[in-house]
Formats: C-alpha cells, structure tokens, sequence
C-alpha cells in the first residue's frame, strides 16, 4: 500500500519551505523516525522524520525546489504492493470568476509571466493572497526582479472589490541586474538553502528599514572581573549573559520601547512588543541563525548563562524547535574574538534595533587623571530610523553602558 507523506505544519504562519538536501533515495527502505529530507522556512531549518515503515518509490521535488505545506513530498511503500498514483497538489484557488474583468483591468499592463514561471513572492505574500482570494499569477510584482510584494497583492484585491487603491509607500522598482559574463576560470554555486534565507532577509531589512548606526566604547574590566569570580564558584560564561540583561533592563524604561517594537507597514501601526525575546546570532557552517531566548526580562543572569549556551548549541547542530528560532523583539550579535573594531550590524527586520558586540581589548585609558589599562570594547548599534530618533538611540546604548560598567545595578538578578 503506498503512502503519500505530505510537508506538515512545522510551524505558525509557515506556508512553505525549501527542500535543503535529501537524506533517502528511490529504493531505500525506511522505518519510522528515519530522517528524509531537511527543510528550511523563514523561521527554521529543520530534519523531518518518516511517520511510516516500507519502502520509498519517490521523491517528488528536487534538492533547491520551494515545497508549499500539505504538498506530497515522498510516496512510501509500505507492503510492496505497485506504488498507488500520487494525488496531485492543489493549486491555489484563483480569485472568483465574477471577479476576472476587474483582474485583467488591473493588471493589462503587466508583462505576461511565461508558462510554468514561477511567481516570486515571501511566505507571507503567498498566504495573503490566499486570504484575500488573489490569484498571484495575476498581481504585477513591483519589487525587486520583479517580486510580489503585500503592497502588490492588497492593491489588486482593492481594485477587484471596486475600491480605490491606496498608493502604497515604497521605493522605486531597481533596475533590472546585469547578467555576469560567464568565464572559463569560475565556479558557481546556486543560491539555495540557508545563504538564500540570509540574502532575501537582508535586502528586506535594507528595503525597509532606514538604516543609522551609533558606537561607544565600553568599558568591561568589571564584567570581566565578575566573570572570574563566577568561575570560581563553578559557573564559566561569556560576557554575553551581561549583555542580554543589560539590554532587557534597558527596554523596559518607557524612554525606549520603540527599540522592542515592529512595524506592521500592511496596517500602518507601531507595534510595541510587551515581552522581551531576545535573538542571539549564532554563526553556523551554513551560515548565521538567530535562535531566541524568550522572556529575558523573567530570568536571573545565572538562569541566561544557561539558555544561551543552550540554544546556542542548539542552533549549530540544528536541533531547536521552529518556536526557539523565531519571535525575536531584539536581537544581539557578536563577532568574538574576530570583531574587529567596529562593523554596522544589519537591523533584523521587522525589529526595530540591533546591537553588535566587538572584540575586547586591553587598551590604555585615563581614569580619575591617571593612566590605567583596562578591558574595553567598541559597541555598535544600529536602529530603523523611522521609529528611533537620533538621541534616543544613543540614549538607549548609554543606558547599556552604564549597567555594564557598573555591573552592581544588576547584582540583584543573580539569584
């Protein structure tokens, strides 16, 4: 009897997923548990199981290929039997037929898709259209290489109602890119998998967001101190556990909740986030994730230094849940030992702030008229300046500063 295994529900609001890598063939038997195939959405990479013991007789999409939820992914053979035909997936309803003339109005002028072309368009813009019974073949895409934006589907669905559609507030489409020359002493990789997420997600965020970054030095030598008497007592930790509280305590002032916040541009509103999810960027083979620890503000420093080396470990050997890699309302990274100076860490859009940690070094500094060496590190914190105005950005880093330098203020969390 043949079994149709279909991509399930990995996580909330996740239509699809890029199928990363096969981990079966055509011809190997299964049992349950046995890893199939990896999968990457927005939100998570993750390795999904066979429920079923038999034999795979297919393999419905290629290494690379977009797998929408509910779609067949693997037939199974579970008694030897002839493989029964696989159901085919069902498209997506286009929009009702009385709607057609308004659809073709709208979009006359939209250069006609090739037959098979496939739409580009977020996760997100998909189940809009879905909602709101928008065929996507027929939206005219207006971002970047031509990809369907939420502005893009609301807009058609406005026309099709025989409402006005709103102008939306967007930057002028790019240029088309110019296609490389191809030599002889190359080598291409097809963008795919992790390294594309990170792509698309950047050009977002630098899309959106309008972009200002502000830099201190901090001083760590008390952090520093603490840290050692800590690994006295049995307990080793980054400096990064320090951070993360200093920055939670820092949301919580009124001063800065726009720094815990996003935007919904569809909506037109500020949204202020009222719990504090922090994303610790990890760097992987595959390259950087940003597993989260959720609810800073309700855990002591000692219970962080946990949680991070945690989901920290979690996330290079992806093994986290899709909940722990998504929900972020700030996220921190850091370079380590290799950060350098300074560098412009790239706001994880929707968020509305990013602070990027460097490397401490011991440098000489003038306290109280005198020379002295001490642990210091440059700082730097990048904000979308259409919520965060200039001082309270650098308002917020000082905010930081001073809890680091005086780590005491934070003495009462370390329970």
């Amino acid at each position: 009897m043949a079994f149709e295994f279909k991509l399930p529900d990995i996580g909330e609001g996740v239509v699809e997923g890029e199928l990363t890598k096969w981990l079966i063939d055509v011809g190997q038997p299964v049992v349950e548990d046995t890893p199939l195939f990896e999968v990457l959405t927005d939100k998570v990479s993750a390795v999904i199981p066979s429920p079923r013991k038999g034999i795979v007789t297919k393999r419905h999409f290629a290494e690379g290929d977009m797998v929408p939820v509910g779609a067949i992914v693997v037939t199974i053979e579970e008694s030897g039997a002839v493989a029964a035909k696989p159901v085919a997936v069902a498209p997506v309803a286009p929009a009702a037929v009385a709607a057609t003339i308004a659809v073709a109005a709208a979009v006359a002028a939209v250069p006609a898709r090739e037959a098979g072309e496939r739409v580009r368009a977020a996760p997100a813009t998909r189940k809009l259209a879905r909602d709101l019974g928008v065929d996507l073949q027929a939206v005219p895409g207006t971002g970047e290489h031509g990809r369907v934006t939420k502005s893009d589907v609301e807009s058609l669905a406005q026309k099709i109602a025989g409402a006005p559609a709103a102008a939306p507030v967007k930057p002028a489409a790019p240029k088309a890119p110019t296609a490389l020359v191809r030599g002889a002493d190359e080598e291409r990789i097809k963008l795919k998998g992790l390294r594309r997420k990170i792509f698309a997600k950047m050009r977002e965020s630098k899309d959106h967001a309008a972009h200002f970054t502000y830099v201190d030095e901090i001083d760590f030598t008390a952090i520093i101190q603490l840290q050692d008497a800590l690994a006295q007592n049995g307990v080793k930790s980054t400096f990064l556990p320090f951070v993360v509280k200093a920055v939670v305590l820092s949301l919580m002032k009124p001063e800065f909740a726009y720094l815990n916040a996003q935007v919904d541009e569809a909506a037109g509103e500020i949204v202020l986030k009222k719990r504090y999810h922090i994303g610790v960027a990890a760097a992987t083979e595959a390259g950087l994730v940003v597993p989260v620890v959720h609810d800073c503000d309700q855990k002591s420093i000692r219970q962080l230094i946990e949680e991070i080396r945690r989901v920290g470990e979690g996330a290079r050997t992806s093994s986290l849940p899709a909940e722990e890699m998504s929900g972020s309302t700030f996220t921190i990274t850091s370079l380590g030992k290799l950060g350098g100076m300074f560098a412009t860490p790239i706001v994880n859009y929707p968020e509305s702030a990013i602070l990027g940690l460097h490397k401490v070094e011991k440098r000489p500094v003038v306290v109280d008229g005198q020379i002295v060496i001490r642990d210091r590190m440059y700082m730097s914190c990048s904000f979308d300046h259409r919520l965060i105005d200039g001082h309270v950005g650098a308002g917020f880093v000082q905010s930081v500063k001073t809890y680091l330098e005086q780590p005491a203020l934070m003495l009462a969390e370390l329970v």
